[in-house]
């Protein structure tokens, strides 16, 4: 009865000793997480294998990542598959039918995204391009006639022009004969002409006053200018002077097509045309609207093409700027040694555990041994 229990006894503390040694060597993996001292002694084997290896484990799969895992080859064997490209056009669909549901005006989007709008730069902006416009047209056709600048425009037109160009200086001249200059002026003239004719002036201007004469005179002129006569005389001179300006070149006009008068009158025309303020009001979706099918069947996919494209040709740069090694190296080597090792308990805890069993197994298998070479050599 004593040598069963001997060999009992000897199969346990060999089972205890082997699951023990077993539970210990997969503790020490891990553990202890940092060195360990008695004074100023280290103790031997702190810290655990995988954090004193932490450096060449974060190297090694770095290496085993870039090499054999995130290789170029793989991603753009993955690029080339038509079911991704697909899944990307068709979310991105997905997404311009949502963004055209919505209302949102340009200012809402423009302040979305964090784009500063200056009206005011937009419109010297406009008005800019506008002169610039007017600047390259009139000295690309400087030595072209008038008459061919103007031959795409009909007939009907030109006479609009022609009544048009009458009118304004019908127009313009009796605002400067009625105007007080122009009778002071007058009065200067006839006082300096009377005096000059000596006492055959004066004795004009002791029935008149140069005041009267000019008051007369400019009545005249004024009910002259407006009667018919006067403006078909008006009519007759300007389409006189508008046949010989047909013939002639843009550069004979230079002095009035490019004085900075004009340019100003351009460029003030420019920026009053525009309805800024409508436009950055106006909902995005009323002004993409009438495209919404070109650009879903056609700019979507064209886009998703160019990207897919520019991926696999920009790749081969793109991993080299991410240094995928180095990036895993780094995350792994700043990854919580508790965090591993729960993360490696919890996938290999069923092994782990079995490991255990094993070794206490084992143990047993080598007490019972132990025992029966003890009680044989007894």
């Amino acid at each position: 009865m004593g040598i069963i229990w001997t060999i009992m006894a000897m199969i346990i503390i060999g089972s205890f000793i082997g699951g023990l040694t077993n539970s210990l060597a997969i503790k020490m993996l891990f553990r202890p997480y940092k060195q360990k001292y008695i004074g100023k002694w280290k103790i031997p084997f702190t810290p655990g294998v995988i954090p004193k290896r932490r450096a060449t484990l974060a190297k090694q799969l770095g290496r085993l990542v870039s090499d054999h895992l995130v290789t170029m080859d793989s991603i753009q064997n993955k690029l080339e598959e038509p079911k991704l490209k697909k899944q990307v056009q068709t979310q991105l669909q997905i997404e311009w039918e949502k963004f055209l549901s919505k209302s949102i005006t340009v200012q809402e989007l423009m302040d979305r995204f964090r784009l500063p709008v200056n009206k005011e730069k937009i419109l010297n902006q406009f008005g800019d391009m506008a002169v610039q416009q007017y600047e390259a047209f009139i000295k690309k056709n400087r030595h072209t006639k008038l008459k061919k600048i103007l031959s795409t425009i009909s007939q009907e037109e030109k006479e609009q022009l022609v009544d048009g160009v009458i009118s304004y200086a019908h127009q313009k001249a009796l605002s400067v004969l009625t105007s007080s200059q122009t009778k002071y002026q007058m009065e200067r003239i006839i006082l300096n002409y009377a005096e000059s004719k000596g006492f055959f002036g004066n004795m004009i201007l002791s029935m008149f006053s140069s005041e009267d004469l000019a008051e007369k005179i400019q009545h005249l002129l004024i009910h002259y200018i407006k009667s018919d006569d006067g403006y078909q005389t008006f009519q007759r001179l300007i389409q006189q002077e508008w046949s010989e300006w047909e013939g002639k070149d843009l550069a004979h006009f230079s002095y009035i097509l490019e004085s900075a008068t004009v340019k100003t009158k351009i460029h003030h025309l420019a920026r009053t045309s525009i309805p800024i303020d409508q436009w950055m009001n106006k909902d995005i979706q009323s002004i993409l609207q009438p495209f919404s099918k070109t650009i879903h069947k056609q700019v979507l996919p064209f886009l998703v093409d160019s990207l897919f494209d520019k991926l696999h040709q920009q790749l081969p740069q793109i991993l080299k700027q991410l240094e995928m090694n180095r990036m895993v190296e780094e995350q792994v080597a700043s990854f919580p040694i508790e965090r591993i090792e729960q993360m490696m308990l919890s996938i290999s805890k069923k092994e782990l555990k079995w490991i255990t069993y094993l070794g206490a197994f084992l143990g047993g298998v080598i007490g019972l041994i132990q025992g029966f070479l003890f009680v044989g050599l007894g």
